[in-house]
């Protein structure tokens, strides 16, 4: 992504969580939010998993402040812990590496801008953009990182289990369905119908957040590549390249107006125009964001790394 406004970037890195929804709400400023936020997940991955402190925040951010011991709070802490419970049963270091504690911390986190973008634009009220918080933060709840024949079957339990979590917490029954109407809108890959709402399609756009950021995306591909190395997945190393990384950017949907605000859509197009940039420095025939990756793949890695930060100052 390409570096400007020195100043306001370095306050970006700094930025409190706030601050991303002030900059996104901010006229010509998308690309310090998309910062701000890529700052905040950064620094949420150099700490241990704190499911229920994500939450916290990603409600805060989504409503502007609702009250702690309203039902869906109640319901979104109690998801949470069982996200940890979760992730804490498995023997140390066989935690998936990609669908773990920190990822579902990082949607929901991702989810809270989003909804909160959304909330100031008038397009979700308050409690929808809480319930929205919820359904990502139990979106991958049980998740056991592996790789199922059967479309939908990680996202069927989820939903299941976040319910009855949920019911438990008195959440009334339209919002239980919206709450699993939202998980299974990521079902994997995506159909158009099973996601008829804003809400919905926010799910895929905090889903893929972090993964569609300059810093964060390749390091998660990594993480991805591990997991289903684990799960004994043929030839898992190809999501962690060059061109998998353009098939990302290129398979994911117009940006919704919170999703605009925040950046996304203006982060994808300066990776994809590094890229292509990679293939122009090369003197490569074609110029396409995927002749440069494939190019690239063709590096060494770090050489690799070295020509992209230089074509489009991707960090």
């Amino acid at each position: 992504m390409a570096r400007h406004h020195p100043a306001k970037a370095m306050a970006a890195r700094a930025a409190t969580t706030s601050t991303v929804l002030d900059l996104a709400m901010a006229q010509d400023a998308s690309m310090d939010a998309i910062e701000a936020a890529e700052a905040a997940l950064i620094a949420l991955r150099g700490q241990p998993p704190d499911m229920a402190g994500a939450v916290t925040t990603a409600l805060g951010d989504a409503t502007g402040g609702m009250a702690p011991d309203s039902t869906v709070h109640r319901a979104a802490l109690a998801v949470a812990q069982a996200v940890e419970r979760h992730g804490a049963s498995f023997p140390r270091g066989a935690e998936p590496a990609y669908h773990d504690r920190l990822h579902q911390a990082e949607t929901a986190r991702a989810m809270g801008w989003l909804a909160g973008a959304a909330r100031r634009m008038g397009l979700l009220t308050r409690e929808e953009a809480a319930l929205a918080v919820l359904a990502m933060a139990a979106h991958d709840l049980g998740h056991d990182g592996q790789v199922h024949a059967e479309r939908g079957v990680l996202e069927r339990r989820s939903a299941e289990d976040a319910g009855a979590i949920a019911t438990a917490a008195g959440l009334p029954p339209a919002d239980i369905a919206a709450l699993r109407r939202i998980v299974l809108a990521t079902t994997w890959p995506w159909e158009d119908q099973e996601a008829p709402d804003l809400s919905c399609r926010l799910a895929r756009e905090a889903d893929l957040f972090a993964s569609s950021l300059p810093r964060l995306g390749p390091l998660l591909s990594r993480l991805l590549a591990r997991e289903l190395a684990a799960a004994g997945q043929p030839a898992p190393e190809g999501v962690a390249t060059h061109a998998a990384r353009v098939a990302l950017l290129r398979l994911l949907p117009p940006a919704s107006p919170p999703a605009r605000a925040l950046g996304l859509d203006a982060a994808r197009s300066a990776q994809l125009a590094a890229y292509a940039g990679a293939a122009r420095r090369l003197g490569l025939p074609g110029t396409s964001a995927e002749e440069g990756a494939a190019a690239l793949d063709a590096l060494d890695p770090a050489d690799a790394e070295a020509l992209l930060a230089w074509s489009g100052e991707v960090r």
